[in-house]
């Protein structure tokens, strides 16, 4: 983006923790204005506040992404506060851990809500605040490329991401609007205790690859650079998970085998 984004308005969701809240302060530290969505309100307003504290612009605006009136009212909100969004930042996110044959078809849909119609919705509904210009930054994962077991829903709903972000990266060309995708390896987040069981419940444990993940912040960091720079894609990951992505794409079989050698959970 031409001359940064100091004095643009940049809107993430999943922002009350996490890469999300990382992504705020990231953003804050080159002079972004900014809009911070998720549900958890208290945690929202607690990271808007860290941010005007150090002297940015920050308001917390909660919604679900599971909930297109929440959706509708949050962009109705933004057009009339904001009236123009620079970037837009799909963040939020949900993922599982349970076999196929364990989960119900309703935690699928659970997860393709807030995975893929959410940020689908949302992207619809800010599109008229973007005219002109802006971009869209999709926060993905190496799962878009590399499925493994336990995580069925998860990986789906990032490949679903990829097919329509590409193509409204071309649709929206001519409105000015871009699209960054960013494919992730393990960040050190708590994604994985709230991840989704075959009953819905949360799976309650941190798993030993997030534990020892890439650091939020310095993750966060890269993410703005490539927005400003204007990339399309991105992937941020250690050489062994991109090393995954490789395989799969030059050695197929390779990586099928390598999956059912995973650890079962």
């Amino acid at each position: 983006m031409a001359g940064g984004v100091a004095g643009k308005t940049v809107w993430i969701t999943g922002a009350s923790g996490g890469l999300g809240e990382a992504l705020a302060y990231a953003f804050a530290a080159e002079g972004a204005r900014l809009v911070l969505s998720a549900r958890r309100e208290g945690e929202l307003s607690r990271v808007a506040d860290a941010i005007a504290g150090d002297g940015g612009t920050a308001r917390a605006l909660p919604m679900d992404l599971a909930d297109p009136d929440a959706i509708a009212a949050a962009a109705a909100d933004v057009a009339r506060v904001e009236k123009h969004v620079d970037v837009l930042v799909h963040n939020a996110g949900q993922t599982q851990r349970a076999l196929i044959s364990d989960a119900g078809v309703d935690i699928y849909r659970q997860l393709f809500e807030v995975n893929f119609f959410g940020p689908l919705a949302l992207t619809k509904a800010a599109m008229p605040t973007m005219a002109g210009g802006g971009r869209v930054v999709v926060v993905s994962s190496i799962a878009a490329y590399y499925s493994s077991p336990y995580r069925s829903g998860y990986n789906a709903s990032k490949k679903a991401l990829h097919g329509l972000f590409d193509a409204f990266r071309a649709e929206a060309h001519r409105d000015g609007i871009g699209v960054l995708l960013v494919v992730l390896g393990s960040v050190r987040t708590k994604v994985s205790v709230n991840a989704l069981r075959g009953d819905g419940s949360a799976y309650g444990r941190m798993d030993p690859a997030m534990a020892s993940g890439m650091d939020p912040a310095e993750v966060a960091r890269k993410i703005v650079r490539a927005t400003i720079a204007g990339s399309e894609e991105i992937a941020i990951a250690p050489l062994h998970q991109r090393w995954l992505m490789w395989r799969k794409a030059w050695f197929p079989r390779l990586a099928s085998r390598a999956v059912r050698l995973r650890p079962r959970g």
